[in-house]
């Protein structure tokens, strides 16, 4: 497993993991028509854009991209940094690059927020090993119709 920044060829391959993590991290909180329907070209289209501006870090497996980690400037008043999104496919799950990921994307960040799903208990027992806290906000996501309870998680003090 390696971990290092991705770079605009990445694109289609971080876009195949964003739609194929989705579908395994949230069927049966995700309505399946939001899963169903979204596409790689799509994901891939958006990473497209957003690679070339930094904050995105790929995992490898044997080469191939198997996760990925997108951070950058808090879209919150009350933070510095934010982590947008980590995802990695069920294949690479319990191997620790979802670790070797965040620390390489937040090395030297010292206040961090992220949202997470409240029913995502997965996603929250993996946030706190890496020392993020509940800090009492939250806020609802309505997904084709369905309303899903977010809460934030913060990380205070050197990250990394």
């Amino acid at each position: 497993m390696r971990v290092r920044p991705a770079v605009v060829e990445d694109a289609p391959a971080v876009g195949a993991v964003h739609v194929q993590a989705w579908k395994d991290a949230y069927r049966g909180l995700v309505p399946d028509s939001v899963l169903d329907g979204r596409s790689v070209e799509s994901c891939t289209a958006m990473w497209e854009r957003s690679i070339p501006r930094g904050g995105v870090w790929v995992g490898l497996a044997d080469g191939e991209v198997v996760g990925f980690v997108a951070v950058g400037p808090s879209r919150e008043p009350d933070a510095a940094f934010e982590l947008y999104a980590i995802y990695v496919l069920a294949s690479a799950y319990d191997t620790g690059l979802g670790y070797e990921m965040a620390r390489a994307a937040l090395a030297g960040e010292h206040d961090v927020v992220l949202w997470v799903f409240e029913e995502n208990p997965r996603a929250r027992r993996f946030y706190e090993r890496l020392g993020f806290r509940v800090d009492g906000l939250e806020k609802t996501e309505t997904i084709d119709g369905v309303e899903l309870k977010e809460i934030r998680y913060r990380l205070s003090g050197a990250a990394g």
